[in-house]
Order: C-alpha cells, then structure tokens, then sequence
C-alpha cells in the first residue's frame, strides 16, 4: 500500500522536476515513477506555482546577493590595483669570474604604473551593478528623451528661431 505522507509527496515531486528538467514527458515520468500520468501532471503543476512563488519571493533576495559578490570583486580589484602600483624592489645579481671570483647584488627601486586589467575588472563591476539596479537603462532612456526633445525642438523652430510668446503681447 502507497503511503502519501508529505514526506514521500516531496520526495516524489523532487524527482519529478529533476526528471522534467531533464527533457522527460509527463507519461515518461509516470512510467519511471508507478504513477499515473495525471498524477504527473498534478506534480508539476503544484512543482510550478512553488517555482514561481520562490522566484518571486527570492527575486530581492537573489539580487543583494549578487551586488554584495559584486561589491566583494570590485574592493579586491581596487585592492590588487593598489598593490600592483607599488614601488618594488628588483634584486640583479651578477657573477664576477677572475682571480676573486663572488657574486655582486644590487637592488632597484621601480615604480610601477600598475596593472590596468584591475580596474577593468573593477569598471565591469560598477557596470553590472547598474545593470542589476536598473540604472543603465534608466540613464540611456533619459539621454534618449533628451536626444528625441532636442530633435523635436529644432524641427519646430525650423530654419528661423521661434519669437518668444512675450514678445507679442
């Protein structure tokens, strides 16, 4: 005798979404399972609403989340951006052959003008941080308003500029 405790329902409809997932029809899953097909198709159906109560619950979530890994990338390009500025201290060390033969040291200081790929890296982080917040879009609708108003404004002025509405009165 089936049991239909929670447990074994959630277990149950676990491997049916694995199963969907993997490209399998409702029968096909039925078959794989010992249950009917309709049964499937109450599975999934319960297994989408789940779905898109997660996402939608988990959206926010899911987004700081992704801006924290972000801001975490950016301080640590910032930081290697440092640190690859740095003076360094280059080491030579020459070999003196002859009746006394030794090693000679000499140390450099260079001053380096840094590794520009980290701030590339660092660039691209303020870049999908605004893509995540929706500011790139925002910014290119604004410049494109402001391109179209200024289109519009020259057509109706025409060739001449347009008197002021004061000036009539």
């Amino acid at each position: 005798m089936p049991q239909h405790t929670k447990e074994v329902i959630n277990q149950r409809r676990q491997r049916v979404a694995e199963l969907y997932l993997c490209g399998k029809g409702q029968y096909e899953i039925g078959q794989l399972l010992g249950v009917t097909q309709q049964q499937i198709s109450l599975d999934l159906q319960k297994i989408q609403q789940q779905w898109l109560a997660s996402s939608v619950r988990d959206f926010d979530a899911v987004k700081a989340q992704e801006i924290a890994k972000l801001d975490h990338i950016e301080r640590e390009a910032l930081e290697a951006w440092a640190q690859s500025r740095k003076v360094r201290e280059v080491t030579i060390t020459k070999r003196i052959t002859g009746k006394d033969p030794r090693d000679e040291a000499s140390i450099r200081r260079e001053q380096s003008a840094g590794d520009p790929r980290f701030l590339q890296v660092a660039q691209r982080c303020v870049e999908q941080r605004c893509d995540l917040l929706g500011l790139s879009t925002a910014a290119e609708a604004a410049k494109a308003l402001g391109t179209g108003l200024s289109a519009l404004l020259a057509q109706a002025q025409g060739p001449e500029p347009l008197a002021s509405p004061m000036a009539e009165a």
